[in-house]
C-alpha cells in the first residue's frame, strides 16, 4: 500500500469531522470534544506514518478545477520533506492542544463552536502544508485566517475580544493582499501556479527579475502579516484575549507558522530574486529586536510570550534570509514545542488563578504546581537557547549563519540584531518566571493554588520531553535533520557555528539569565532608579506604547476616514445635493416667471388665440 495515495487525508479528517461537534455537540459529551480528538489522532497517525515510512518523494496529485481554454487552475497536493514536518508537526501539537483542552475549556459555553473552529483550523494549516499549487495554499491560508479571527473572539460578548479579533483579521488581511497580488503576478508571467514548476526552476518562468523581486516581496507581504513581523505585528499581543489553548495553536504550529512556511516552501523564487532575501533578512532581525525590547516592560504573561512569538518568528525569517534554510526549519520545529509548552503552563497558571495574567499578581507557584512550573522553566530554558535543550541547538545555528553573513556581506547589522536579542530573550522570560513561579506573592489571593489534572500535565510532560530530544536531531557531530528538510539541490547548506561563536551565544544568553536573577531574587540592581530619569521613564513609555505603530496606524486610520469623510461630505452636499436643488430652484423661478401669463383678462386671452392662429398660418404657408 502506498500512503502516499492517501496523503489528502491528514487534512480532510478534521476539516469533514469538524460539522459534528457543532451539530450535535449539545448532546455528546465534553461538547463533542472526542470527536475532534478523534479527529486529529487519525491525522496524526497519517502524518507520522508518512513521516517515517520510506518512500519516493516528491509526491504531486493534482485535480482540475478551473479550465477556460487552454488555460486551467489545479488544485493538488504535494508531498516531500518539508510538507511532511510541517504537517506531522501540526497534527501532533494540535492533538496535545485539543486534548488539554478537555479540563480547560470543559466548564465553557460554546463548547461545540469551539471544537469545530478548532479542527478547521488545525485542518486548514495541514491543507495549507500539503497544498500542490500556489492557488491551493491560498484558499488554506485564508481559512486559517478565518479561524483565528473566529478563535481570538471566541469570548465574543467580551469587547476586548471581539475588537482583537477584528484587528487580526484586518491587519493580516492586508498581508494577505500583497501574497493575493503575488499570486496573480505570478500567474500571468509563469502561466501556472504548479509548486512542482516553480520550484524547479523559477528563473525560466518568470524571466525578469524586476518581476521576480516583485512576486517575491508580494509573498512576503502575505508571510509579514501571518507571522506579525514589522511592520504588520500589532495583531500579536492584542489576539491574547482569545483562550490560551488558542493562543498555543496559533503562536505555535498553525497561524504565525504559516508565513515562515510560505517563505519557506516558495524560497527558490526568493532565490533568484534580486534584494528579496536581504529585505527578509532584515525584516527578521529587526522584528525578534523590537519584539524582545517590547517584552521587557510587559506584566501580562500570555503578552510576553507572544512578544516571544514575534521574536523568534524574526529568527527564523533572518535565517532564510541569510541562508539557513535548514536551520529556520529546524527553530520551526523546535520552537513549536518549547512554545506550546510555555502556553500551556501559562494556561494552567491562569485556570487555577481564575484569569488572572498579571505576573505581578501571581508569585510562589513553584511549590504548589511543581510540573507546571517546570514546564515553563524547561520553555524559558529553550526559548533562552541554553544547553542542552533544543532551543541551544537552532538558534545556534542561525546566528552563526548571520555572523557568516556578515563576513560575505561586510553587514553585520543581523548578526549584532539576533545576538543582543539572545540576551534580552533570557533576561525577559526569567523575569517572567522569577516574579510569577519563584518569588512569593505580594497580594492576597482569591483561589487557592494547586496542581491541575493530569489531563493538563501530561501534554507538558510530553512537550518538556521533547525539548530534551529534538534539539540531537543536528549537532556538530551528527546532522540529520538538514539533508532530511532540504528538498532541493539549489538550497543552500548551512555550515556549523564554530566553537567559539556557539560558546559566545550560549555566554549571552546565561549573561541575560544573570541579570535577571540579580534584578529579581537578589535585587543587585535596582531598574526603578534608572527609571526614574527622564529617559529611563521615555524609554519605558516608547516601550510600553509598542513603540507607537499602533498610535499611528489609529493617527493614520483617523486622518484617511475624516479625510474621505470630507470628500463624501462635499460631494453629497455639493454635487447630489446641488444638482437636486439647483433643479428645484430651476422649476420654482421657471414657475415664477409662466404665472404671470396667468391674468384673467379676457382681451389678453383672446390676443394669445390670434397671435397663435397667425403663427400657425403662416407655417403652412411657408411649409
Amino acid at each position: 500500500m502506498n500512503l502516499l495515495h492517501y496523503a489528502w487525508l491528514i487534512p480532510v479528517f478534521p476539516l469533514v469531522l469538524s460539522p459534528i461537534p457543532l451539530l450535535f455537540g449539545k448532546r455528546m459529551a465534553h461538547g463533542g470534544g472526542f470527536v475532534a480528538i478523534a479527529s486529529l489522532t487519525l491525522s496524526t497517525i497519517l502524518s507520522l506514518a508518512l513521516f517515517f515510512v520510506k518512500k519516493p518523494l516528491p509526491y504531486y496529485s493534482t485535480l482540475h478545477w478551473v479550465s477556460s481554454g487552454v488555460s486551467y487552475i489545479d488544485l493538488g497536493i504535494y508531498v516531500d520533506h518539508l510538507s511532511e514536518l510541517m504537517s506531522a508537526l501540526t497534527a501532533f501539537i494540535s492533538l496535545l492542544i485539543l486534548v488539554y483542552s478537555l479540563e480547560y475549556m470543559g466548564h465553557e459555553e460554546g463548547l461545540p463552536r469551539y471544537w469545530t473552529e478548532m479542527m478547521v483550523f488545525s485542518g486548514s494549516m495541514m491543507g495549507l502544508a500539503l497544498a500542490g499549487t500556489i492557488i491551493t495554499m491560498y484558499v488554506f491560508w485564508e481559512l486559517v485566517g478565518v479561524c483565528s479571527y473566529l478563535l481570538i473572539g471566541f469570548w465574543y460578548t467580551k469587547p476586548e475580544a471581539a475588537a482583537a479579533a477584528k484587528k487580526a483579521f484586518v491587519v493580516t488581511r492586508v498581508g494577505d493582499v500583497g501574497f493575493l497580488v503575488a499570486l496573480v503576478i505570478l500567474y500571468l508571467n509563469a502561466h501556472t501556479l504548479s509548486l512542482p514548476s516553480l520550484l524547479s526552476n523559477p528563473s525560466s518562468l518568470v524571466i525578469s527579475p524586476v518581476v521576480r523581486t516583485t512576486i517575491a516581496l508580494g509573498i512576503f507581504v502575505g508571510a509579514i502579516g501571518k507571522s506579525a513581523q514589522l511592520p504588520l505585528h500589532t495583531w500579536l499581543p492584542d489576539a491574547m484575549e482569545g483562550p490560551t489553548t488558542v493562543s498555543a495553536l496559533i503562536h505555535s504550529a498553525t497561524m504565525v507558522a504559516a508565513g515562515v512556511y510560505l517563505v519557506a516552501r516558495l524560497y527558490p523564487l526568493f532565490q533568484v530574486s534580486p534584494y528579496a532575501l536581504e529585505v527578509v533578512a532584515l525584516v527578521g532581525a529587526l522584528s525578534a529586536f523590537l519584539a524582545s525590547t517590547m517584552a521587557l516592560v510587559s506584566y501580562d504573561l500570555k503578552r510576553i510570550l507572544a512578544y516571544s512569538t514575534m521574536s523568534q518568528l524574526g529568527y527564523m525569517m533572518a535565517g532564510l534570509g541569510v541562508g539557513a534554510f535548514g536551520a529556520s526549519m529546524f527553530h520551526l520545529l523546535n520552537h513549536a514545542i518549547f512554545k506550546s509548552m510555555l502556553f500551556l503552563s501559562a494556561g494552567a497558571v491562569l485556570h487555577v488563578l481564575g484569569g488572572e495574567r498579571d505576573i505581578r499578581k501571581m508569585g510562589g507557584l513553584f511549590r504548589k504546581m511543581k510540573v507546571t512550573s517546570l514546564a515553563f522553566l524547561f520553555g524559558a530554558l529553550a526559548l533562552s537557547g541554553i544547553f542542552p535543550f533544543n532551543g541551544f541547538f537552532s538558534k545556534d545555528v542561525i546566528i552563526g549563519a548571520a555572523y557568516r553573513y556578515g563576513l560575505t556581506t561586510g553587514d553585520y547589522l543581523v548578526y549584532a540584531l539576533t545576538l543582543v536579542t539572545a540576551i534580552l530573550t533570557a533576561f525577559y522570560i526569567f523575569r517572567a518566571f522569577f516574579i510569577a513561579y519563584v518569588l512569593p506573592p505580594k497580594v492576597e489571593r482569591q483561589f487557592e493554588v494547586h496542581e491541575v489534572p493530569r489531563v493538563m500535565t501530561v501534554p507538558m510532560v510530553t512537550l518538556m520531553a521533547l525539548t530534551l530530544i529534538t534539539g540531537w536531531l543536528w549537532t556538530p557531530f551528527d546532522d540529520v535533520f538538514q539533508p532530511y528538510v532540504l528538498y532541493s539541490d539549489a538550497l543552500p547548506l548551512t555550515q556549523e557555528p564554530t566553537l567559539v561563536l556557539s560558546v559566545s551565544t550560549l555566554i549571552a544568553s546565561l549573561a541575560g539569565i544573570f541579570v535577571a536573577y540579580s534584578v529579581y531574587p537578589r535585587t543587585w540592581i535596582k531598574p526603578e532608579l534608572v527609571e526614574k530619569t527622564s529617559l529611563g521613564r521615555g524609554i519605558r513609555t516608547l516601550l510600553e506604547k509598542g513603540y507607537y505603530f499602533d498610535a499611528s496606524y489609529n493617527a493614520f486610520a483617523r486622518g484617511v476616514t475624516s479625510g474621505w469623510c470630507a470628500l463624501l461630505d462635499f460631494f453629497d452636499r455639493r454635487v447630489i445635493d446641488g444638482v437636486v436643488n439647483g433643479i428645484a430652484a430651476a422649476t420654482l423661478k421657471l414657475g415664477q416667471r409662466v404665472r404671470k401669463i396667468e391674468t384673467g383678462r379676457v382681451r389678453n386671452y383672446a390676443a394669445a388665440v390670434v397671435l397663435g392662429v397667425i403663427v400657425i398660418l403662416v407655417i403652412l404657408v411657408v411649409g
